[in-house]
């Protein structure tokens, strides 16, 4: 069954949004999949349909086997026209399965598109661009979408093993032509810049802006709510019905009377006549202080002046308050050495390293990539080769050793970063040599090796057997786990393995570095922001019991681009704008809470809860979550006579025990309680 929600062009085209399958007489309609479990069920729901009278009700089961283990709601329908995007309204369960919608082309070809992980309950509508497929197979393999095609299917899929519950889909819509402009656009501009709001006496406020979008005049419903940092509501805060005039933007100022610090989100919709309701979103952040930086700190993030997206010095003055010592980043081979045998360093450069050295932030630059002018633009692999890129790192220590002593070979060889393809052998002989000409220009330098994209013990031991462990002061590893949590993918037991390895050849007193982990906020295939910040800091805690790990660099500070579709848009802390994201002061809180101080020990409580306890000059800390992200309450002794208890947005409230314990709702979410 088709429902058209908009009007068809003269020449019988599309346009607007069409629902292709809303499950009230589906033509087709049955359970497809792979390694289907016998208690997993499909059928139409008459429960809770997101609209009209019913839904395609999916109870899965799926067990801890190992292959392909997906479950399919099949119900084909053959598009006209050429769509550019689909949604699908999903009832979650909270499970951290994936769900993912098929197409065939005219060649035959299967394109597979992702659309979200349920982290969330309730029903939510999912969408994605079809410009790009996340991935393809049969037909003619030639990756693009051959029109016409046939929406076929909507997948569950196995990303939790094992896991059993209850999920529903409706409303399968394509959407044609262009993206309709709504008449007046509607943005919460706040009073400090990017929002950034600091201490008590710094209140959080701004001012509400509509603008015509054309030259016309436009009389249009406002409404404007504020949302928590998990994205909740929490309260309306103006409505109105507003004429906007094009010479006249209508401006409104709006105290947002917070009285707990954290992330917000101020959500506007703007409805009008003969339009679909368009919304607006505007983060801003009000933290109590900001946190400190030392230099010893083990706090990072990856950052990319060295592809000149960053403005300076505002977000190395952002990262400082947030409270990360170091970065990591680049300043490209390609890009100071442009004409061969000659150098020359982009005023940008400069400027970004001179600044970071004034806040006292410390660089870990990455000597990286290659340059057309040696081995064919491929990575250098021969002695010409290595020599070029030897004389690169010394053209960077001599102008920036005084601010940077820390210096990484290379990203990720292990992948295509190194081309024509990886080679263990090559990249231990480029390791060999850079070494050695770095601890001639500064032996105390710190050289850091292998820097793997995941942890790749396969190519990290043949490395080490080419006694590329003997030219490195740390190593270096990658350890991305998302959408899944560091306890749910076994992230410690992970770093360990990597630890043996290295006792294995002889080399365990070599600390590791983490440079690059991270939880992009995609809606296709990432965490919420709320998630991905607590990710994020339990990455970190877990990573600071472990006495071989040195340093820690999320990837990264700020999001490279602006479609939500794309995981490589979205990993920052903050937006590609400059706004602040949930991980900013999850980040800030995190670091101020641990300030100097190590890990000592970790408690067991009860099953399913994490408490470790962190030490210094002022005392202990413990931080505790949920491993599995259930919420939780449980009883914990403590040894004084009141505790403050500090969440991950830097709220603070102190709880006098009762009989000497405390009582504590878990989540997701570490708090950090001070006896």
């Amino acid at each position: 069954m088709v429902l058209t929600l908009a009007l068809l062009l003269v020449s019988g085209t599309p346009q607007g949004a069409v629902i292709v399958e809303d499950f009230e007489q589906p033509a087709e309609f049955r359970l497809g999949g792979m390694q289907i479990q016998p208690k997993s069920q499909l059928r139409l729901s008459e429960k809770d349909a997101f609209e009209g009278k019913r839904c395609a009700e999916l109870h899965y089961k799926f067990e801890q086997i190992s292959g392909l283990q997906y479950l399919e709601v099949i119900a084909p329908h053959k598009l006209t026209g050429k769509p550019r995007k689909v949604s699908v309204a999903v009832r979650g369960d909270g499970s951290g399965n994936i769900v993912r919608i098929r197409f065939v082309d005219a060649n035959g070809e299967w394109h597979q598109y992702d659309l979200g992980v349920l982290h969330f309950r309730g029903w939510k509508v999912l969408w994605t661009h079809l410009d790009t497929p996340h991935g393809h197979w049969g037909g003619d393999g030639n990756g693009r979408l051959d029109f016409p095609i046939t929406f076929f299917s909507i997948v569950l899929d196995s990303l939790v093993r094992p896991s059993e519950g209850v999920v529903a889909f409706d409303a399968v819509t394509v959407y044609y032509g262009e993206e309709p402009k709504p008449p007046v656009e509607a943005k919460f501009e706040p009073a400090n810049q990017w929002g950034y709001f600091w201490g008590k006496k710094d209140v959080p406020s701004g001012k509400l802006k509509l603008t015509c979008t054309g030259n016309q005049s436009s009389t249009v419903e406002v409404f404007a709510q504020l949302l928590n940092h998990r994205e909740e509501p929490i309260r309306q805060i103006w409505k109105g019905k507003v004429t906007v005039s094009p010479a006249k933007p209508f401006e409104r100022s709006i105290s947002l009377s917070l009285t707990r610090f954290g992330v917000y989100f101020i959500e506007v919709e703007v409805k009008a006549e003969n339009f679909p309701p368009s919304t607006s979103r505007t983060s801003i952040c009000w933290l109590p202080e900001p946190a400190p930086i030392w230099d010893d700190s083990p706090f990072g993030v990856c950052t990319h002046f060295g592809q000149f997206k960053h403005k300076v010095p505002e977000t190395l003055e952002l990262i400082k308050r947030m409270g990360a010592t170091w970065i990591r980043d680049e300043l490209y081979w390609s890009n100071v050495e442009r004409e061969k045998g000659k150098f020359q360093f982009p005023e940008y450069y400069d400027a970004y390293m001179k600044a970071a050295g004034k806040l006292g932030i410390r660089p870990l630059i990455i000597f990286n990539y290659a340059n057309r002018h040696y081995d064919n633009g491929l990575a250098p692999h021969t002695e010409e080769g290595r020599q070029a890129f030897a004389r690169y790192c010394v053209e960077l220590m001599n102008r920036y050793g005084q601010i940077c002593r820390h210096w990484e070979v290379w990203n990720e060889p292990n992948i295509g970063f190194w081309q024509p393809k990886p080679n263990p052998e090559d990249y231990t002989n480029l390791l060999k040599t850079v070494y050695e000409t770095v601890k001639k220009v500064d032996p105390r330098a710190t050289v850091v090796g292998v820097c793997t994209a995941g942890t790749d013990l396969r190519f990290i031991e043949e490395v080490l057997k080419r006694g590329g462990g003997k030219f490195m002061d740390a190593i270096s590893v990658h350890p991305y786990r998302y959408p899944r949590s560091p306890e749910a993918t076994g992230f410690v037991g992970e770093m360990k393995r990597l630890k043996e390895l290295l006792d294995k050849y002889g080399i365990g007193h070599l600390k590791v570095w983490l440079t690059e982990f991270g939880y992009p906020t995609h809606i296709t295939g990432g965490t919420p922001q709320w998630l991905s910040a607590a990710y994020i800091v339990r990455t970190f805690l877990w990573a600071l019991t472990l006495p071989f790990i040195e340093r820690l660099f999320v990837y990264d500070f700020q999001d490279d681009g602006e479609d939500p579709t794309y995981n490589e848009h979205n990993f920052g802390l903050i937006r590609f704008d400059s706004s602040p994201k949930v991980g900013y002061a999850a980040f800030n809180t995190m670091v101020r809470m641990l300030y100097r101080k190590k890990f000592v020990r970790q408690v067991e409580i009860a099953g399913g809860v994490v408490c470790l306890v962190f030490s210094g000059d002022n005392g202990e800390v413990w931080a505790l979550w949920s491993a599995d992200d259930r919420e939780r309450k449980m009883s914990l002794s403590v040894p004084s006579k009141s505790v403050t208890v500090t969440d991950l947005m830097g709220n603070n409230r102190t709880i006098r025990p009762v009989k000497g314990q405390i009582t504590l709702t878990l989540t997701a979410e570490p708090v950090f309680v001070r006896p």
